[in-house]
Order: structure tokens, then sequence, then C-alpha cells
């Protein structure tokens, strides 16, 4: 513009010294301002990605609850559960993760459920807690079939320690009995049953605030506290889904040592990942894709070198 100006063909001159030094002292902040624009740009687009996932969660179909049945605050108060033929599928158009399975765990044992990945160990538990509807067959909990009970009724009845233990934003109280039906002397007594009663103490104690996932405390610890958590709620179903896993060995032991001690009479259904955690249990379950392959007692199966069981606590001892 200057260099047009110079040759007096626009009306105002912009070949004076004043004029050009005010244009590219006006032109130098263009760039960053371009710049900040473009970023602006940038984050609002992808701040848009949370509008379309809450839009997404808004078209997912809510949970059918089901059920009208009424129960007694103590059931279940023997814990047998009993699948019978069940089938479930994750989606009409895959394989099914269970195939006609049928079994019965009798009241107050520990069963250990074992299987390569993929074999439908979870997904018993899935079904259990009516996470996935079940294609057929029926599932009976001391001769209650779930399905008429609701889903909510359901699950507050029965205990788990999920594989990825979590931890809510809030004290560690909350987390531990968020239905504050425990006094602080029970909590305590759970956390020294679960060998985690001196960290907390050293934390700070019950009121002490625990962030969103329970990043203050490490895998194991919070493992502990979950069982712990699980233990308050007094069911008489318990069910741990690898809960030993992510964790060490040292704390392994401590889990196992303290399911032993502190679960007797209580049905405990245990998704195993270390073959020798159900090496002590009443009875184990193998799944093959989703069919019972063998079932028993481990020691008896042990001593059978030609059952499947033996095959696998020989392959993991190599």
């Amino acid at each position: 513009m200057a260099v047009a100006g110079s040759h007096r063909s626009l009306p105002i001159n912009f070949g004076t010294p004043g004029l050009v030094g005010l244009a590219l002292s006006y032109a130098a902040p263009i760039v960053s301002l371009l710049g900040s624009f473009l970023t602006s740009f940038t984050e609002t687009e992808k701040e848009m990605v949370s509008v379309e996932r809450a839009l997404q969660y808004m078209d997912i179909p809510q949970e059918e609850q089901g059920g009208c049945l009424n129960l007694n605050p103590d059931w279940p108060n023997q814990g047998v559960i009993d699948f019978q033929n069940v089938t479930l599928k994750y989606m009409p158009s895959l394989p099914p993760a269970i195939c006609n399975l049928s079994f019965t765990i009798a009241g107050g044992t520990q069963v250990g459920i074992i299987g390569r990945t993929g074999a439908g160990k979870s997904s018993v538990l899935n079904a259990l807690f009516r996470l996935t509807p079940i294609c057929s067959g029926s599932i009976l909990v001391d001769g209650t079939d779930i399905r008429n009970i609701p889903v909510r009724e359901l699950r507050t009845h029965l205990a788990i320690v999920p594989q990825s233990p979590f931890l809510f934003d809030g004290s560690l109280r909350e987390n531990l009995d968020p239905l504050k039906m425990s006094d602080d002397l029970k909590i305590w007594d759970a956390l020294e049953k679960c060998h985690v009663k001196e960290e907390v103490e050293v934390a700070g104690g019950l009121d002490i605030l625990v962030k969103e996932g329970g990043i203050s405390f490490s895998v194991g610890q919070r493992q502990l506290l979950c069982l712990a958590r699980a233990l308050l709620k007094s069911s008489k179903v318990l069910c741990l889904d690898e809960c030993t896993a992510n964790v060490d060995i040292q704390t392994a032991s401590l889990l196992h040592t303290t399911i032993s001690s502190e679960c007797k009479g209580i049905t405990v259904i245990t998704i195993a990942h270390r073959i020798s955690t159900v090496l002590s249990m009443d009875n184990i379950l193998i799944l093959d894709h989703g069919n019972l392959a063998e079932q028993g007692n481990p020691q008896v199966l042990l001593k059978d070198d030609s059952s499947l069981f033996s095959s696998f606590v020989k392959a993991s001892s190599m």
C-alpha cells in the first residue's frame, strides 16, 4: 500500500513515513491475534466432543428395572446360587459368551472360576448382577429367580470387589459406608481385618479426603479398602472379580488370608487370575468358551493327571 500510494494513484498518500510506521505497528499484533483466534476455535471444537458424548449417553436406553418381588431384609440367608441352562450374548450378532451353562454353588462355600481369556468368567458375574440380560435359562439365589427381583434391590443384597478398585471423591468414611449403616468401631474393625488399619491411621483417619479414583492410595491399598467396604455390607454372597490381578504377591496373600478367615459361612465366588488362589477353595469351575469344562474340589482334581485343572497347574508352574 505504501508503494501504491507513492505513485499518487490513491486519494491518501501511504508513502509518508508516519503512515507506513503506523501501519506496521498495527500489523504486527495481527499475527498473534490470528494465532489466538485459531487456538480458541480449536479448543471450542474440542469441547464440542463433550457435548456429543453427552448426547450419546442420552440416547442409550435405560436399564430395565424389572421385577416386583419384595425381599426380606436378610435375603439371601443361605447364599445358594443355581445357574440353570443360562445363555448370554452381549450382542445378537456375536457368539454367546455363556452357552447353556448349568451349575450349583452351595451356600457358605468358596468357589473359584478359572479359564483362559474369553472363557466367560466375568460373564458369570455380569449375568448374576444382571448387568447384561441373559438370552435363556434362569438364575436362582436361595431358590428365588433374580428376574423377579428389581435390579437395584438385587445388587443391594450382593457384594462385589471389582478387578479395578475405585474410590469416590469424599471422605474415607463415606467411601466405606455410603449408606451410613455402620458405626466407626465396626468400620475400624473391618479395616483391621483387611490389614489396612495402620495405613489409614497414618493417613489421618476416617475423615481424610479421598481424591477421585482413590489416587491417594496405592492399588493394593484401594483393593483392601474395597474388600473392607464389601465386608461392611454383610452380604451372604461375595463376588471377587480377579481382585488380585493388579496387586503384588504380598497384597494378594493378605487378600486371600482375609477372605479365608473372615468370610466363613459366606458364599464367595472368585474369578481367579492366579491358580494359587483357588487351591484351598472348596470347589472350582473351569470354563471354556462359555461352557463348563470341569468342576470339583481342586485338591482332588490336582491328583488326577488327566484333569484339565492339573494341566493348568503344570502350565502355570513352568
